[in-house]
C-alpha cells in the first residue's frame, strides 16, 4: 500500500507544466501529449491555450502562476530569456517537489540566479531546435526528434533529477548533451547568435530597395532565412549574452577588415585561401552531421 508522498509523487508523475505556448513551448506540449502526458499551460495569450485545449493537447489552463500547486514532474519555463528569471522566481515558490527548467538560450543569468537563491529543483536546459516561424499555430510534435538539447546541470541538483530530466527528454527524441553553463552560453554564441545578426544585417542592407529585394534569390534566401524569427526574442538573447557577443562581434569585424586588406591589396591568394577554409570547414560540418 502506498503511503503518503508515495501517493503524491504517483499523481504527480505524469503532470507536465508548460509556461509559454510559443514556437518551443507549444511544441513541447504536442510532443508530451503525444507521450502520454497530462499537460497544463500558461501564456499571457489566451488565444494559444484556448487553441491547444481545444485540440486536446493542454486539459488545464492556468490563469495566473501564483495559483499553481506543487503538482507537476516537470515545469518548463518557454518564455523570452529575459522574462524567464521572473518566472522562475514564481514557480520555486510554488513548486518544491518537482523539476523546474527552462528552454532559453543563454544559460548563465538563469543559473546563477538559482544557485544564488538556493533554487535546487531548477535544471537549465537549451534545445537546439526551431524553426523561423513564431507562435503556436507553427508549433508540432516532432520538432525535437532528433535534436540536441543542453542540458546544465549545477552542483545543488540532485543528480537522481538531473536522469529524470534527461529520461524525459529522450522519450520526446532528444539527444541530450550535459554542459557547463558558461561553456553553453560561448558555444550558441557562435553557431547560433552571431550567426543571426549577420543574417539581420544582411537583410538590413537591403534596406527595402525594391530592386535589391526583386533579385534576392535563393542563397541570399537561405542565408538569412533566420532573420525572419521573433525580434523580442533575439533581442533578449543578445543582451543576455553580451558579454560573449561583444568578443565574437570584433572578431568577426576583424576577419571583415582582414579581407577588405586582402581585396584592396588584390592579394589573390589570400582571398582564395579565406573561401578555401571556410569550404573546407562547412564540408566537414555538413559531413559529420550526417
Amino acid at each position: 500500500m502506498l503511503n503518503q508522498l508515495e501517493r503524491v509523487y504517483e499523481k504527480m508523475r505524469n503532470k507536465i507544466l508548460v509556461v509559454g505556448l510559443g514556437l518551443i513551448g507549444g511544441s513541447l506540449a504536442k510532443a508530451f501529449h503525444k507521450c502520454g502526458f497530462e499537460v497544463h499551460a500558461h501564456d499571457i495569450n489566451q488565444n494559444s491555450v484556448e487553441k491547444a485545449i481545444e485540440e486536446g493537447i493542454v486539459k488545464e489552463k492556468i490563469e495566473d502562476l501564483e495559483d499553481v500547486e506543487d503538482e507537476y514532474a516537470f515545469s518548463f519555463i518557454c518564455v523570452p530569456v529575459l522574462e524567464s528569471i521572473g518566472i522562475l522566481e514564481k514557480l520555486s515558490s510554488k513548486i518544491k517537489k518537482g523539476i523546474i527548467t527552462d528552454v532559453g538560450s543563454t544559460k548563465a543569468q538563469i543559473c546563477e540566479f538559482a544557485l544564488k537563491n538556493r533554487i535546487s529543483n531548477f535544471i537549465g536546459g537549451h534545445p537546439m531546435a526551431g524553426t523561423e516561424k513564431i507562435g503556436y499555430e507553427y508549433s508540432f510534435d516532432t520538432l525535437f526528434k532528433g535534436a540536441y538539447y543542453f542540458i546544465t546541470p549545477l552542483d545543488i541538483n540532485e543528480k537522481t533529477n538531473v536522469q529524470k530530466l534527461k529520461d524525459l527528454l529522450n522519450i520526446i527524441g532528444c539527444r541530450v548533451e550535459e554542459i557547463d553553463y558558461s561553456l553553453h552560453d560561448t558555444i550558441t554564441g557562435v553557431i547560433s547568435h552571431l550567426p543571426h545578426i549577420v543574417s539581420a544585417a544582411l537583410v538590413n542592407m537591403l534596406n527595402e530597395n525594391s530592386i535589391f529585394c526583386k533579385f534576392a534569390g535563393g542563397g541570399f534566401k537561405d542565408i538569412t532565412r533566420i532573420s525572419s524569427s521573433s525580434p523580442k526574442m533575439w533581442a533578449d538573447i543578445s543582451f543576455s549574452n553580451k558579454k560573449v557577443l561583444l568578443e565574437l562581434i570584433d572578431k568577426y569585424i576583424d576577419l571583415l577588415i582582414n579581407f577588405k586588406s586582402n581585396l584592396e591589396s588584390d592579394n589573390y591568394n589570400d582571398i582564395y585561401s579565406y573561401f578555401e577554409r571556410a569550404k573546407s570547414i562547412r564540408d566537414k560540418i555538413v559531413s559529420d552531421s550526417k
